[in-house]
């Protein structure tokens, strides 16, 4: 064994999936979960999972997930059957009881993702050991009343604070073995990411406006060159809108993995505003002619792009090698087990 450890350097993750491996198993999800009305669902997320978790390499290792779909089934249910009984509750006219579901399913949120978030740490393996996620019931309760009360009274301007925080929340509490994950960047970058994303789409509003009013007011009685006018435009809103989303997702990414470490180990983002720009624009007009055919094409083309362009300065795998699963007391075991679950979208 001691052969297979390795010291890293400069080495970012690798997709080793390819599109046609992943069709074929994404066809046969869809197939049967509408035959199964939904249900196989859980256990399609499980096995497009294990195809991602199992082809992502960090020098010769991949991941593993190892989830059970039942659990995933059962988060699924709660969900579901939430919506379901509130759907009915608000079409017969029970407000009250509409009232009261509401109210309890906003209340068992915090919980709900939590324990997405255990689940999916407690299911990710790498090189023998588990992830998990330490963060407690308290801890969620806690962030999400002060932070809604924070966003309610300054109207979501605190926001970018928010999803700093959020992020701190996830990710100082996620441990590789024994070691956990450390995130130190500060709200002032995400303060100006979101402000300049803000900025960009008030821009593209106006300009877009103001040329649409120009545009129909010339060629009001030109009804097909208006036809095509307006067709351009929107493509080049879609355009400017995933340059927007392009940009806003690599400059979050670099902003949080390149603050983020494990032990002495410090990560590394190198995603292009104007890369993923295309990737997000070129997907989805693959997706529209296709009629969602590519869409594991453009699942496995983003994945493959965000991965390999996701790394360590260095990593010395050696560290980890002496860390054991951490033992449980069997009544712990059987708590635990009662509740994991995951919401699973």
């Amino acid at each position: 064994m001691q052969e297979n450890i390795q010291v890293l350097k400069n080495t970012p993750f690798e997709f080793r999936g390819n599109a046609l491996d992943f069709f074929k198993i994404w066809f046969v999800n869809v197939v049967l979960t509408i035959i199964t009305l939904g249900i196989y669902g859980a256990w399609a997320k499980v096995r497009n999972n294990q195809y991602i978790y199992g082809n992502t390499y960090l020098g010769d290792h991949a991941f593993e997930y190892t989830a059970n779909p039942i659990r995933i089934l059962i988060g699924r249910l709660i969900v579901v059957g939430f919506y379901i009984l509130y759907f009915v509750a608000a079409q017969l006219g029970f407000w009250v009881a509409a009232g009261i579901l509401l109210v309890a399913f906003l209340l068992l949120l915090p919980l709900l993702i939590r324990q997405a978030l255990v689940f999916r740490a407690k299911y990710t393996r790498f090189h023998g050991l588990s992830f998990k996620y330490k963060a407690s019931i308290g801890d969620f309760y806690g962030f999400f009343l002060l932070h809604g009360f924070l966003n309610l009274i300054t109207i979501g301007i605190i926001f970018p604070y928010t999803h700093n925080r959020f992020k701190k929340l996830v990710i100082n509490n996620t441990y590789y073995g024994d070691s956990s994950l450390s995130y130190n960047g500060g709200a002032p970058e995400f303060f100006f990411i979101y402000y300049i994303k803000m900025a960009l789409l008030n821009i593209v509003f106006i300009v877009v406006g103001a040329v649409f009013i120009a545009i129909t007011q010339a060629f009001m009685m030109l009804i097909s060159s208006l036809v095509l006018i307006y067709i351009l435009i929107y493509i080049l809103i879609l355009l400017y809108s995933f340059v927007i989303k392009g940009a806003f997702d690599a400059w979050i990414g670099r902003a949080v993995y390149n603050e983020t470490s494990i032990k002495e180990y410090k990560m590394l983002n190198e995603w292009s505003v104007l890369k993923l720009s295309w990737i997000y624009f070129s997907n989805f007009f693959a997706m529209l002619f296709s009629l969602g055919l590519l869409y594991p094409w453009a699942k496995i083309r983003t994945a493959k792009y965000k991965l390999e362009n996701i790394g360590f300065e260095e990593l010395d795998l050696r560290v980890f090698a002496g860390q054991t699963e951490q033992n449980r007391s069997a009544v712990g075991e059987e708590t635990a087990d009662f509740f994991d679950f995951d919401i699973g979208f």
